[in-house]
């Protein structure tokens, strides 16, 4: 009779081990779950809105103006005479400010020596990459860029 009883003991131990085991691995599974999507969240689909920047008559071919975009950025928008393109002034290299220079027909930056064409192509120098671009429309005369639209990660 105390072999039954040593028996059945046991058989109560291991299935209530095998249960605590089953549920902590799956607590586990959960918490790991959780934890990856607070360190790397999934990728927010971008909402873009078009900010008004100029009259087109403001900017003659050749020429640039700066403008800060919703994100404190600043972007250049230059007249190519085919259109216009905007391209952000932060170089890629170490982000200092660029600027066109309409007698090289090119974005220059001063720190080390970077040069980008008016696609914002790297030309000459050490930036690793081409600088931003931006879309840009044209309404009723007036110069419009789009941007990505800040929104509070709260709400």
């Amino acid at each position: 009779m105390d072999s039954s009883k040593k028996d059945d003991v046991s058989r109560r131990n291991f299935l209530s081990t095998t249960l605590m085991g089953v549920g902590l691995v799956a607590s586990y599974g959960v918490t790991t779950f959780y934890a990856a999507n607070f360190i790397a969240p999934e990728d927010k689909k971008k909402i873009y809105r078009s900010l008004y920047v100029a009259p087109e008559k403001s900017v003659p071919v050749g020429k640039s103006i700066d403008f800060e975009d919703l994100k404190g950025r600043k972007i250049a928008i230059t007249n190519t005479g085919d259109g216009f393109k905007a391209l952000s002034t932060s170089c890629t290299h170490l982000g200092c400010q660029v600027h066109w220079e309409n007698e090289k027909n090119a974005f220059y930056c001063p720190c080390h020596e970077g040069y980008f064409d008016s696609d914002g192509n790297v030309t000459k120098g050490p930036p690793p990459a081409p600088l931003a671009k931006y879309d840009v429309e044209i309404i009723d005369g007036n110069i419009f860029v789009k941007v990505e639209e800040v929104y509070n990660a709260i709400s």
